[in-house]
């Protein structure tokens, strides 16, 4: 009698570990289904239907580099065309070979020829015009910089990013102010809010100190917004700064693999972002950038500096940017030169 019972601790043995492999099975079942999904969700659809007119020739792929574009706008109602203008205009680029990385920020009130349509305008307004694929049209041959793959993206894709990373930390040599630009919408009981006298009238200040701050995501967002009491120059370099503390950031906790938090950033872009990505090409962008060199990432902004290569006007009442020597030369040289 014993010696029949004695099979029934390695039966029980074998049960539960068909049960656990099932339940794994089922884990990355879904967590495959929620990744194409969330493809299917982000991919820019659009793009392939919408042809506007392009007729002027533009670069020639580099085999040795990716440059991907990312677009950043306020998509607080897609009916609003203004929502659409793009608030950022970052190119990503990396060098293969190398293992190199940049990120070379365009500003949005750059004034440029709008290809195919015989007038200029500031380059803000190709994402609103004709969506990701005439925005990458554009700006590819604004900076003579073949560019593989878009990306658009709205504040709330930023903030939850970063809610989701718990927050970065970002290193200030000076104190940082704005006062104008949230004068009347500050946040009680949170240490980078105060109220001050200005004018006569008190208002709210946003405020980081100098040295090290810890960021959640909506203090990042206030913080890369900001250009009131600065400029959109320095705005582009703050927004720089954020997209390399959130890199640290996701290298740091193994994010990439952790594949609960990548459910939930998932979860966050799908609802957030459009690309001209497929599932492959993402795939394939994550093996580069853990191939490459995430410490050392060059950074270049246009700006009105005797290196930034633009200076500042007024056309038909309107602030724009334009290149020294109304000639885009030099900056395509710079975009092109990056890594050299």
């Amino acid at each position: 009698m014993e010696n029949q019972l004695t099979p029934q601790p390695k039966k029980k043995k074998w049960i539960w570990l068909w049960i656990f492999t099932l339940i794994l099975a089922g884990f990355f079942g879904l967590f495959f289904l929620k990744t194409s999904f969330t493809v299917s969700q982000i991919k820019d659809w659009q793009s392939d239907a919408r042809v506007l007119p392009f007729s002027e020739p533009l670069p020639q792929k580099d085999p040795d580099r990716i440059n991907i574009l990312l677009l950043g706008i306020r998509g607080t109602g897609e009916e609003n065309t203004g929502d659409l203008l793009t608030d950022t205009v970052v190119l990503v680029s990396i060098k293969k070979s190398a293992g190199q990385l940049a990120l070379i920020s365009v500003p949005r009130d750059l004034y440029i020829p709008a290809p195919g349509l015989g007038k200029k305008e500031k380059i803000n307004f190709a994402y609103a015009y004709g969506g990701l694929d005439f925005a990458k049209k554009v700006i590819s041959y604004t900076t003579n910089v073949y560019i593989d793959h878009a990306l658009v993206g709205n504040f709330n894709a930023f903030q939850e990013v970063i809610e989701a990373l718990g927050g970065v930390n970002v290193y200030l040599e000076y104190p940082f102010e704005e006062t104008f630009q949230w004068a009347q919408e500050g946040r009680e009981e949170n240490r980078y809010w105060f109220k001050k006298e200005i004018g006569g009238e008190e208002k709210w200040v946003f405020h980081l100190p100098a040295g090290q701050n810890f960021l959640d995501g909506q203090t990042a967002l206030y913080y890369v917004r900001s250009r009131f009491s600065t400029s959109d120059f320095d705005r582009m370099r703050r927004q720089q700064q954020v997209l390399m503390a959130v890199k640290d950031k996701a290298l740091s906790l193994g994010v990439l693999a952790n594949p609960f938090k990548i459910y939930e950033l998932l979860d966050i872009l799908g609802k957030n972002i459009k690309t001209d990505m497929n599932l492959k090409d993402i795939k394939n962008l994550i093996n580069l950038v853990f191939e490459s060199d995430t410490e050392h990432i060059r950074t270049k902004v246009f700006d009105t500096t005797p290196e930034g290569l633009l200076y500042q006007t007024f056309i038909d009442g309107q602030y724009v940017l334009l290149p020294i020597g109304d000639d885009y030369n030099k900056i395509q040289e710079a975009v092109k030169k990056i890594f050299d």
